[in-house]
């Protein structure tokens, strides 16, 4: 029998007992923040007559580890969710057996501050580009989450630092965005390192004459000072 077949007016409102599996190392879907859910929490929302899009709360040990997602198709296995490799790795759930899925309103974002957790995120061409085509496999963003980024230059993961309207998370579906991003991880290194008159030239030194191999492409696309502080 299904865990908490509700009723109207039920409280607190619809929530499940569910089994966290996570997708597969190399799936695709580990760089978004969807979830799979079971077919019968569709007919109960539907019969619920509850608005779309849904987006759900996950949580165990009473809240101690809690964070939002959007859901990506309703083909889980009864009694299960799966969700994302570094979901299942944020909230600890190799060690615990149930989670508590809740259905909740978000209120759309206007404003969201990442950090990326590596300098590499510098080198990305065209960072807006990137960034809007990976977060098409977000439906919410959830301050405090270390999310993980499928970009043609490599996986990234930042940590979502700051959420507008303030709160634990935002809808960001079909509104517009602003990001703003704090320096990564290793930036004041990184720039330490360029501040030299060779800043993009490697030179080989070899017994007879030094030799220039071909200038390194530019690193850094962004304007510093415009970084968050």
């Amino acid at each position: 029998m299904f865990f908490n077949f509700f009723r109207r007016n039920a409280n607190p409102p619809l929530q499940w007992k569910l089994k966290p599996l996570k997708f597969p190392k190399k799936d695709l879907r580990n760089y978004g923040g969807k979830c799979i859910l079971p077919q019968i929490i569709l007919a109960e929302l539907f019969e619920m007559e509850i608005p779309t899009p849904y987006t759900f709360e996950i949580s165990h040990c009473g809240g101690v580890f809690k964070t939002n997602c959007g859901v990506l198709d309703f083909t889980a296995e009864d009694l299960t969710i799966t969700v994302p490799e570094w979901m299942y790795q944020q909230l600890d759930l190799a060690g615990t057996d149930k989670i508590t899925l809740k259905i909740v309103v978000l209120p759309k974002g206007r404003y969201v501050k990442l950090l990326p957790h590596s300098h590499e995120f510098l080198d990305i061409e065209n960072p807006k580009r990137e960034l809007e085509k990976t977060l098409r496999n977000y439906q919410v963003l959830t301050q405090g989450d270390e999310i993980l980024c499928n970009f043609e230059e490599g996986n990234m993961r930042f940590t979502v630092a700051e959420v507008k309207p303030a709160g634990l998370g935002v809808y960001i579906v079909d509104t517009d965005l602003e990001v703003e991003f704090l320096p990564p991880f290793g930036y004041e290194e990184k720039l330490e390192r360029e501040k030299t008159v060779t800043k993009y030239l490697n030179v080989l030194k070899s017994d007879l004459h030094p030799r220039r191999i071909s200038m390194k492409k530019p690193g850094l696309f962004f304007d510093f000072k415009k970084f968050s502080k």
